[in-house]
């Protein structure tokens, strides 16, 4: 980090950097001392923006640190001179000279660090109305502008007047001061959240968790009670075709299966309706290639899984017939 020597006269380098380190502060009180500070004690420099026009000429306080390693926003609120309720905004220096080396910041709490820049503290107020509290903002930076930019030592300069996001404040100059006729800004009143009953939220949830489990089980009891029945339907409709389907698929002793020619030929008297399969004629069954042809297309429209969504009495001619052909 660049620093220069505090020089006789109360004037601070121009290029000190500002780290939050002990170092740093250190340097803040030699700076407060050249001043005639208290070594316990740092130079805090400061403009309201919104004051009377009277009051509105930059002026500087003693903060004292009493031996404290960091400042804090509370400490300068604690002692800042003008009575009444304020939103303070800290001059910070850029660690890699960004934004012409400074940027303006907003603290988000009492016990935030305040930011030290060239030795001493930067601050704009803005004068709240007495009932309003300022809510915690994130930190934001104000692009800065060239006259704003100089040390301490810097000649005075006009300055922008109050029409803009808090006024620019430089440690080095005493802006003059700005046109009466100038707007005041005001501070946006802030907006009460919306609160939200937990305890019917959760019921809520509850309630929307129990129509679907309900609506679940309600669908699986359907689906039980659908496949029990056909289940049954498959059983009585068996009980009736099982003589039929016999006497075609077995030999009349029953104790073995008729020849592939024979149930091919006769498959048409016991397969179900609208089932496409055409009377096949012994004689169109004769050579071997004929009957391969005929069985593959038998086996292929007899399939039990080409009828699960069918009805009873298909279902049960399609696995008599695929287990006979087999």
């Amino acid at each position: 980090e660049r620093r220069q020597d505090i020089r006789p006269g109360g004037s601070f380098g121009e290029d000190s950097g500002y780290s939050g380190s002990a170092d740093i502060l250190a340097y803040s009180l030699q700076a407060a001392s050249a001043l005639g500070c208290p070594e316990d004690s740092i130079l805090v420099q400061y403009e309201v923006q919104n004051a009377d026009d009277e009051d509105r000429e930059p002026a500087v306080f003693i903060l004292p640190i009493g031996g404290a390693m960091s400042i804090t926003l509370a400490m300068v609120r604690s002692r800042f001179p003008p009575p009444g309720n304020y939103h303070f905004r800290f001059k910070a220096p850029t660690s890699d000279g960004a934004f012409g080396g400074w940027v303006w910041v907003d603290l988000v709490s009492d016990d935030d660090f305040v930011p030290v820049f060239n030795g001493g503290v930067g601050v704009k107020a803005l004068k709240l109305p007495g009932d309003f509290v300022a809510a915690a903002a994130p930190q934001r930076s104000s692009m800065p502008s060239v006259a704003s930019q100089s040390s301490m030592g810097a000649a005075p300069r006009a300055s922008p007047g109050p029409g803009g996001d808090l006024m620019e404040l430089d440690l080095g100059a005493m802006p003059a001061r700005s046109s009466p006729s100038a707007a005041t800004p005001q501070a946006p009143a802030p907006k009460k959240a919306a609160e939200l009953d937990r305890a019917q939220l959760v019921a809520d949830r509850e309630a929307k968790t129990k129509r679907e489990y309900d609506e679940k089980m309600r669908r699986h009891e359907e689906a039980k009670k659908r496949e029990e029945q056909a289940k049954k339907d498959k059983v009585d409709v068996g009980d009736k075709l099982s003589k039929a389907l016999d006497d075609w698929a077995k030999t009349p002793d029953g104790t073995s299966f008729k020849e592939i020619r024979t149930l091919l030929s006769t498959m048409h008297t016991v397969i179900w309706k609208d089932s496409s399969w055409p009377q096949l004629p012994l004689s169109e069954l004769v050579a071997d290639s004929s009957i391969k042809k005929n069985y593959r297309k038998a086996i292929l429209l007899a399939h039990p899984d080409r009828h699960q969504n069918a009805d009873a009495e298909q279902q049960v001619r399609a696995d008599r017939i695929f287990n006979a052909l087999n």
